[in-house]
């Protein structure tokens, strides 16, 4: 069962946003969070990061576009001779100051590599800053309260960072943080939702909670 202010989030979602399985998800997640089932850091992890990184993406028709690392190291990996790398049992030594001459089509792909992971750091950045200025009316990025801005990206990497499995257990101190984090992420849902008044309780309340 929902709360009211829960309600008025999986509403807003649903019905205003149109994003009927983001709204699904929050609702598993909140409760999971309340059942504490099995498996619900890592639910709810994933929840908070598909939430943060996809609303205002989808709103706004933002790619996420990750890095295919993988396939773009695949692309030369073969081509890489060793002696490219530095020092080792059978690597003539290299010299610091000159290098190695790479072949130009090896170069381009690193270059390939290199530049696709800059575009990657700006469309996180964009997406970082895109909730606040599309739904809570920050005309910028630059604009938005730093406190605010940090307590955004330490749930974002917090929900990251669990949102696999791993083989340690979790500790006493993960359940407490997975609580935090997504209830500060649900005030801010409940701000982008709600009224200017609970707009600005709910940031208010973030902030407190970021300085406890």
């Amino acid at each position: 069962m929902l709360t009211e202010r829960q309600q008025t989030v999986f509403d807003w979602i649903n019905d205003d946003l149109e994003l009927p399985v983001y709204a699904e998800a929050y609702k598993g997640a909140l409760e999971q969070l309340n059942n504490k089932s099995s498996g619900y850091i890592t639910y709810i992890s994933h929840t908070g990061r598909d939430l943060m990184n996809g609303l205002a993406a989808a709103v706004n028709r933002i790619t996420s576009g990750y890095v295919q690392y993988v396939h773009l190291v695949n692309d030369f990996q073969d081509d890489w001779k060793d002696e490219w790398g530095g020092e080792g049992n059978d690597i003539r030594k290299v010299n610091d100051e000159n290098g190695h001459l790479i072949p130009n089509e090896i170069c381009k792909k690193i270059k390939k590599l290199v530049d696709d992971h800059k575009e990657g750091r700006l469309r996180a950045e964009e997406i970082d800053s895109s909730f606040f200025t599309t739904f809570l009316d920050y005309p910028h990025k630059d604009s938005i309260p730093e406190d605010l801005s940090q307590e955004w990206r330490r749930a974002r990497r917090w929900f990251v960072g669990h949102a696999h499995l791993r083989e340690n257990e979790f500790s006493i101190e993960t359940y407490d943080e997975a609580e935090k984090h997504f209830q500060n992420l649900d005030n801010l849902l409940y701000a982008a939702a709600g009224s200017e008044l609970e707009q600005l309780r709910s940031i208010h309340e973030i902030l407190e909670e970021a300085n406890e």
